[in-house]
């Protein structure tokens, strides 16, 4: 059911930029698999896929405003602009929106507003974010940050290439509440919770796009790299001591995976504040000593 949606919609996008079609169809394919994996049926939580795809393609070409959900089901916020828009991915880096939970990127729900998180840690001010500031994060620090998510998966990568030969040839399909099996899959599964960060970490890498577009690309990237290793690693554990219930590990990264998203926008934002407040003081020392006789 789910490829034959991820199809369906596919199709009716066809018009679409080569680039927006494929961003548009991962997201999609991602939330599909997170719909799978809690039982629910795709058509049930997203519609008809061919309304869907009219209204994806919709939005795509003439855009909504950045600021609202494009349609609410049962209350519940839907988004599919996320991995096409700069200005929807701002809303999970927003220091001057007080709300903490703000709707998803792509998909049904709410996630962090890792900007108003920010503001309540006393990390930054609401104020403290200006194009100043950003044009003023050293370049070594912002390349940093975007790799951070590539670094996190590759390590997941390579942890799993390491036991392979260890992971019996059926794994965990998912887990439950409890962090027990729900069932069982073939072990290569494991390959796809590894894209889950990998894919992600190679968008956020990405040299195009403005410096606060790349560092909130680089938190979602962040995200997604955690819960991809806590994954790998609940399944591998899970599959060679069936007894215990290592599902737990997911839902226990999740603060994990809040913290690294916060790290890698604000370590390079508090160097830009620094480097604006270095260059201020020496503004207003010029000033004092022009003013003296």
């Amino acid at each position: 059911m789910t490829k034959q949606y991820l199809r369906t919609v596919g199709q009716y996008l066809s018009d679409l930029s080569a680039s927006d079609r494929k961003h548009a169809l991962e997201a999609l394919a991602a939330q599909l698999d997170e719909l799978a994996d809690a039982g629910i049926d795709p058509v049930t939580a997203l519609g008809d896929p061919v309304r869907y795809a009219e209204h994806l393609r919709d939005a795509l070409i003439d855009g909504t405003p950045d600021g609202q959900t494009q349609w609410r089901v049962l209350g519940l916020p839907v988004e599919t602009r996320g991995p096409v828009s700069a200005e929807v991915r701002s809303r999970t880096w927003d220091p001057t929106d007080p709300r903490l939970i703000v709707p998803r990127l792509f998909g049904i729900g709410w996630t962090l507003n890792l900007g108003a998180l920010a503001v309540k840690l006393g990390l930054i001010r609401p104020d403290d974010v200006s194009d100043d500031v950003l044009n003023r994060i050293p370049a070594r620090n912002l390349r940093r940050a975007q790799l951070a998510p590539l670094v996190l998966a590759g390590a997941t990568a390579a942890m799993l290439a390491a036991s392979w030969r260890g992971v019996p040839l059926s794994v965990a399909s998912g887990f439950d509440a409890a962090g027990r099996p729900r069932g069982k899959a073939p072990r290569w599964t494991l390959i796809g919770a590894v894209a889950l960060g990998v894919v992600p970490a190679l968008w956020a890498a990405g040299k195009s796009a403005t410096v606060e577009d790349r560092l909130v690309r680089a938190a979602s990237a962040a995200s997604l790299a955690v819960i991809s290793a806590s994954t790998v690693a609940a399944t591998v554990i899970q599959a060679r001591h069936a007894r215990g219930r290592w599902g737990l590990l997911i839902p226990a990264a999740l603060p994990l995976a809040a913290a690294a998203s916060l790290a890698v926008i604000v370590a390079p934002l508090r160097s830009g504040m620094r480097a604006a407040w270095r260059t201020a003081a020496t503004e207003t020392a010029r000033v004092h000593a022009k003013e003296q006789p």
